[in-house]
């Protein structure tokens, strides 16, 4: 009895030591939730969709790196589409306010005491002949396209940095082409997979850079077309993917969104590593994803309100007004009143690069400057420095120098560049009740069919927070998952647990999900990951101490035993 006072005496002394926690009604102590983990995840792709009346709103972020020359950007589309450009931010913003995060909370628990916790992007098709339906928001067979127009142009355009053409889909030799003869880069390989795209009523959009635009120009597009449900053409994308390639996939609707005709996949929590964050958690998506049917399935990673975004990009009083920006006397005043105004991200003091672009337009850059190793951002940052004293002591560095600077010019391409897409952005989530944040990866050989997106109000929401919870007693520490999964730990052993076995599936359901109603569960596996996580039967053997309990009728006996042996003769 007393080695078992001393055992509990130095479990509760050490939790009390080591841990700033709060006493709950039995006793217990809980220690905080650690430090949130949030899992890396690198999407190839980034889309955010809004459905209202038939019409489709996309917000596209373009990756790419190399040279700007030979961008180009392809994507087909069901209608002709107003093309705007977008802003980094709204992606920024999308992926702070909904990036799933993965924790523990420790329990201590003692001798009576209940546990408890403290709490380059391009698109594709199917690789077959295929027309859009938008009634149905897939591509459907159809019969050979009739002989094209002389011309397939529709709209030719310049917005932001990008040069743009829209195009008909009703002859690919003719749109291959217009686009040769005018300088659109066409992506090695993409003629075969155009193909299944080309038929009357179809359109495609093809972007390049402007002239003197560099890759650091490369700005998120906003497309809106005629359509009644969001669709990703992926399977042009497969010409330049990487294996596993994440697709993140963002929509506003009234209601959680579902992948209408991909599976959808709940992943089995313990098989992430809880004790870093869940670092190893896009490889537990892959293996999940890879239990569906020809590895078309999502997880969703976040269903709920959306107004975790809501005024999260226009904030009350950031930009001011156009007349305030305009008030600037001085390219150096107009900086400093950007800066001031919040435009920048964060706490930066430097613009951001489509900022950047439409300040530098007005006010050159000198290239001389850069020998001298001066950055664009320490030009603007010292506008009245480098355009006053320093340009008068450095003649040949501004020899020829053209400034077109007009504060109210700018100022209003300012607001019609920048902070009008903002808003734009901005609206969809006072607009729209319910943001969800799908995620999945995919390889260049399983991007053959095109995820289309609906909604299904009835289904629960999704958190994109989770905790696990350490139960730490005298007999040991059991990691038991968000999901009621129980693995046990050994005390001092590093890293909690990630996979507990080789073989054990990296899926706990797979379902589908449609527009109304609960989900279909397809297969459940809790059963099989539960019977995986059981410890072997222990071989029976007697306490040697400690907090083990000893059955009081063994013990009994062996006392009544001790006792016969005293009284022989």
């Amino acid at each position: 009895m007393t080695n078992f006072l001393q055992v509990v005496a130095v479990l509760v002394g050490a939790a009390v030591l080591s841990f700033s926690a709060r006493a709950e009604a039995c006793g217990c102590f809980a220690q905080p939730p650690q430090s949130l983990g949030t899992p890396v995840v690198q999407a190839g792709e980034r889309i955010l969709f809004a459905v209202d009346n038939g019409k489709v709103t996309a917000h596209i972020q373009i990756q790419y790196s190399g040279d700007a020359k030979e961008f180009g950007w392809l994507i087909p589309l069901p209608s002709v589409p107003v093309v705007k450009v977008g802003s980094e931010e709204l992606f920024t913003l999308l992926l702070r306010q909904t990036q799933p995060t993965y924790q523990t909370t420790t329990v201590f628990t003692g001798e009576g005491c209940q546990r408890q916790a403290s709490p380059g992007l391009s698109f594709g098709c199917q690789n077959r002949a295929a027309a859009f339906s938008p009634s149905a928001g897939r591509f459907e067979d159809s019969a050979a396209a009739p002989q094209a127009p002389p011309s397939p142009l529709v709209i030719q355009a310049t917005v932001g940095p990008y040069d743009y053409a829209v195009l008909k889909a009703d002859d690919r030799a003719a749109m291959v082409t217009w686009l040769a003869d005018n300088r659109y880069v066409i992506p090695t390989g993409a003629d075969d997979v155009v193909a299944p795209y080309i038929r009357p009523g179809a359109y495609f959009l093809a972007l390049k850079l402007t002239s003197g635009a560099s890759t650091g120009d490369i700005a998120p597009v906003v497309l809106e077309y005629a359509s009644d449900l969001p669709m990703i053409p992926i399977t042009l994308t497969s010409i330049g993917a990487q294996p596993n390639m994440g697709v993140q996939v963002w929509l506003v609707g009234p209601g959680r969104a579902i992948p209408r005709n991909y599976h959808h996949v709940v992943i089995n929590d313990a098989q992430l590593d809880w004790a870093n964050g869940a670092g190893n958690y896009s490889a537990v998506v892959t293996a999940a994803v890879a239990t569906a049917p020809t590895k078309h399935a999502f997880v969703t990673e976040y269903a709920g309100t959306s107004t975790v975004m809501r005024d999260t990009l226009v904030p009350p009083g950031r930009f001011g007004t156009v007349s305030q920006l305009a008030a600037a006397t001085t390219p150096h005043a107009f900086v400093q009143q950007l800066i001031d105004a919040r435009f920048t991200v964060g706490n930066a003091r430097t613009l951001p690069s489509q900022v950047k672009r439409l300040v530098l337009a007005a006010v050159p850059y000198p290239p001389a400057l850069q020998q001298r190793g001066i950055s664009e951002d320490q030009f603007l940052g010292q506008l009245d420095y480098y355009l006053g004293s320093f340009r008068a002591q450095n003649p040949d560095v501004f020899l020829n120098y053209q400034s077109s600077f007009d504060a109210p010019t700018l100022a209003r391409e300012v607001f019609s560049t920048v902070v009008q897409p903002l808003r734009d952005a901005n609206a969809l989530f006072t607009t729209f009740p319910t943001l969800t944040r799908l995620y999945t990866t995919l390889s260049p050989a399983d991007m053959n069919r095109d995820p289309v997106f609906s909604f299904n109000p009835s289904l629960p929401e999704v958190s994109k927070d989770h905790v696990a919870t350490l139960e730490r007693s005298c007999l040991g520490t059991t990691l038991v998952t968000e999901q009621g999964y129980r693995t046990p730990v050994e005390t001092g052993a590093g890293p909690l647990p990630g996979p507990a076995s080789a073989t054990m599936t990296s899926a706990t359901r797979l379902e589908t999900l449609g527009e109304e109603g609960p989900a279909t569960v397809l297969v459940d596996n809790a059963a099989a990951i539960t019977a995986a996580l059981a410890p072997p039967p222990a071989a029976p053997s007697m306490p040697t101490g400690g907090c083990a309990a000893v059955d009081p009728t063994s013990l009994a006996l062996v006392v009544l035993v001790a006792r016969l042996r005293r009284r022989r003769p």
